[in-house]
């Protein structure tokens, strides 16, 4: 139970973080031009279209990641459009995905987390990784090969900048290097740039922002379930010690995945309180982003470990067996294993297009 209450304090303090610098209890953005919806300007016949220029608004003294008071993140979101004809090999320099400032302050593309091991308990990756793997956007230096006549490609990129680029006559160039026909240059204004409270106000160029909104902290859901379940002892193989954590999980779990706490940031790993305005947990919202993911068969498998191993623990503790409820307990505990896996490790093949 002070495992319990200590990740519940931590989920409470992360409601300050979680708007990343702004009200996370409404959701709205500020726009300079007021109309809320972006600008993209286009270099004429440039097969790259901006969806959206963010500029990320930081609250004084609330720290992000490893950002001074004096810097933020500007995320440029736009589609690739392959070719009609012609197969295109992407650079993957950082170096070649570059925005420049007001014609002085040149920045790259922050690098994408493509390296992030899904099985490592301790990978711990920046909110602004963790928002970059959430999000389902490609990365374009971790594209590879471009092939003709796909679809769009949806991607992002990521600049750490100085706060002071920011004026009322900012001028934003974004430039496309070494890329063959996706060379280009798309030019901003200050009225281009909309500001944002929180990463997940990116999804407002989606035509159904909610539902990526759920799709990208399921990453987040399936993460920290994934990460308290216990694995290799089951029922059947518990001694007190093992019984002992194998409540704790359930309880933990249960906790997260109740009504209270049915959501999770985009770039915590704790869940949060519905209260702080994010939507919550609708398996059939992911499935209309990711309609390929496993989701029914994960969380059905969470139900059956939730409900069947409560009992089993029940029993074990009055002196019972686990019996059949232990043996279905177990199974969808696999079950979570093996779909857990494959839920994570397609956010990380998206930055990739794969």
């Amino acid at each position: 139970m002070k495992k319990l209450l200590a990740l519940i304090l931590t989920a409470a303090l992360a409601l300050s973080l979680v708007a990343c610098g702004g009200d996370s209890g409404t959701g709205e953005t500020n726009t300079p031009s007021g109309s809320g919806t972006p600008n993209t300007p286009e270099q004429e016949n440039s097969l790259i279209e901006s969806k959206g220029l963010f500029l990320l608004e930081r609250e004084d003294g609330v720290e992000l990641d490893d950002l001074t008071a004096q810097q933020t993140y500007l995320i440029h979101v736009y589609d690739i459009h392959p070719d009609n004809a012609k197969n295109v090999e992407m650079s993957p320099f950082r170096s070649s995905y570059t925005m420049t400032m007001n014609g002085v302050n040149e920045y790259e593309a922050l690098s994408a987390p493509v390296t992030y091991s899904v099985n490592n308990t301790y990978s711990s990756p920046s909110m602004v990784e963790y928002f970059m793997l959430a999000s389902g956007y490609a990365a374009p230096p971790e594209l590879g090969n471009v092939l003709a006549g796909g679809e769009a490609i949806r991607a992002m990129t990521v600049y750490k900048i100085n706060l002071n680029d920011i004026k009322d006559d900012t001028v934003a160039a974004f430039m496309v290097k070494n890329c063959d026909l996706y060379d280009c240059e798309l030019n901003f204004t200050r009225e281009d740039i909309i500001s944002i409270s929180r990463f997940d106000d990116v999804f407002q160029i989606e035509d159904n922002p909610t539902d990526y909104q759920i799709a990208a902290e399921y990453f987040q859901r399936v993460k920290t379930i994934c990460n308290n379940m216990i694995t290799g002892t089951m029922f059947n193989k518990l001694n007190s010690n093992g019984l002992a954590s194998y409540n704790d999980g359930l309880v933990v779990i249960g906790s997260w995945t109740s009504s209270e706490f049915g959501s999770f940031s985009t770039t915590e790993f704790v869940p949060v309180i519905e209260n702080a305005g994010l939507p919550q947990f609708d398996r059939e919202a992911v499935k209309r982003v990711y309609p390929d993911l496993p989701v029914d068969a994960f969380e059905d498998g969470l139900e059956t470990w939730l409900t069947n191993g409560k009992i089993a623990v029940d029993s074990l503790n009055n002196g019972g067996k686990a019996g059949s409820e232990g043996d279905l307990a177990d199974s969808a505990l696999r079950d979570m294993i093996t779909y857990g896996n494959e839920i994570l490790e397609y956010y990380t093949a998206k930055l990739k297009n794969q």
